[in-house]
């Protein structure tokens, strides 16, 4: 299978990497985002799923260079189950600027009970860019959907 030119980056997601990379993308979950970017070599789809989102969208807000954004689930505006630390970073991307012309695909599902869509939708319209599209799928959101949904982005932004 032909790999992709250009390299996922996941702060949280080990499972959505494993996903990515059996269809040819390299995928890297990381701890620290910066050292993964700026030693990439390639450029960056930075994925945020989950917990790893508000990591992935203040990244974004606070630094260039990145191809484009994807927000998985991501755990935005009003989520009652963040920890003290995860809900300063919330408010810190929330407070923070839009993301402007970078490429961003937001997935949800409609029947997502953990992060509930109306909640993040208060998050995500704060941070909405130039460039945002959202994805929503009838139900939950699955590792394949979520595959076809970031080959299918990344061949129209990288």
């Amino acid at each position: 299978m032909h790999e992709p030119g250009w390299l996922a980056v996941l702060p949280h997601g080990e499972r959505i990497a494993l996903s990515l990379r059996a269809a040819g993308v390299p995928a890297v979950r990381v701890d620290d985002i910066a050292e993964a970017v700026e030693g990439a070599g390639a450029p960056v789809v930075l994925i945020g799923h989950f917990t790893g989102a508000p990591a992935a969208i203040r990244y974004a807000q606070t630094h260039s260079g990145l191809a484009a954004l994807v927000l998985v689930s991501p755990v935005l505006g009003m989520w009652d189950g963040a920890s003290a630390e995860l809900a300063d970073l919330m408010d810190e991307v929330a407070l923070g600027p839009a993301l402007g012309d970078l490429p961003t695909l937001w997935l949800h599902g409609s029947d997502d009970e953990i992060v509930p869509i109306a909640a993040t939708r208060a998050g995500t319209d704060r941070i909405r860019g130039l460039r945002f599209e959202e994805h929503v799928v009838p139900g939950l959101l699955t590792d394949g959907e979520v595959v076809t949904q970031v080959l299918e982005f990344a061949r129209r932004v990288v």
